[in-house]
């Protein structure tokens, strides 16, 4: 006998007209390549301001004027700003606003075409060689110096705060924690993430959320930076407790092992 499907009552139902399930479609692409547009439009930048302005900005402007509009009236607001002048953020370091004409969605896909192009033709020089070299480089070299710079970090750290440290455990690092900062006397165990500068831009955040110390290999040595006010606890979750008693136990057997 076929089980019946339990009816979900939400938090919050749709208004009429506005199923945000059902408007909330994905096209039908090939396997493997919604995650490769999306990479290729990072580096063509198809959905840069220019093109299709800063969309969350832009939205709320159409909020303002149209309190009640659908989808519909959403994507005619977006086509009608195409040729008009918007205000974008320029510059990395010192950011300013300048006027340019909005280029509309058919120049993001230009742009997103022609750089898959150049991609395409990359792809084609690869060869069993560089695959090679790639793979031994991300297990051999990349492992090696990423497990270094996490211990010589969390050292340094604990040394100029006249702390303690250790290295997070395999369970530890499911949760995206790679190490603690470890005050004995009270005891308190702040966790840390510590990643290469490159590493936010190409991955997702991890499950348990902590501050990130993020660092640059450099010719003269190993640069980090340590956000402020991170080497606190967690607030006290039932998550954290879970982990601050795997770890208080992990860091007493390791005390006594010395």
């Amino acid at each position: 006998m076929a089980r019946k499907k339990k009816n979900i009552e939400p938090d919050i139902k749709y208004k009429e007209g506005k199923n945000l399930y059902e408007i909330n479609t994905t096209p039908e692409m090939p396997t493997y390549t919604s995650g490769f547009i999306n990479d290729v439009n990072g580096w063509a930048g198809g959905s840069k301001p220019e093109n299709v302005s800063q969309v969350s900005e832009l939205i709320k402007k159409f909020r303002e004027v149209n309190p009640n509009g659908g989808l519909d009236e959403w994507i005619n607001f977006h086509k009608g700003m195409e040729g008009t002048d918007i205000q974008v953020l320029k510059g990395k370091k010192n950011k300013r606003l300048e006027n340019v004409k909005m280029a509309g969605i058919e120049q993001g896909v230009k742009d997103i075409m022609e750089k898959l192009d150049e991609v395409k033709s990359k792809i084609n020089e690869l060869d069993e060689d560089k695959v090679r070299g790639w793979l031994k480089n991300l297990v051999y070299e990349k492992t090696y110096c990423g497990l270094e710079a996490q211990e010589l970090i969390l050292q340094d750290i604990a040394k100029k705060k006249g702390l303690d440290w250790i290295l997070g455990s395999m369970e530890d690092e499911k949760q995206g924690i790679d190490g603690y900062i470890i005050d004995p006397k009270i005891p308190k165990f702040i966790p840390l993430q510590i990643k290469s500068s490159s590493y936010a831009n190409k991955h997702k955040q991890e499950h348990f959320i902590c501050p990130v110390v993020s660092y640059e290999l450099k010719p003269e040595g190993i640069m980090y930076k340590l956000p402020e006010n991170s080497l606190k606890e967690p607030q006290e979750q039932n998550e954290w407790l879970k982990i601050k008693e795997r770890v208080s136990k992990r860091y007493a057997e390791l005390k006594i092992n010395k």
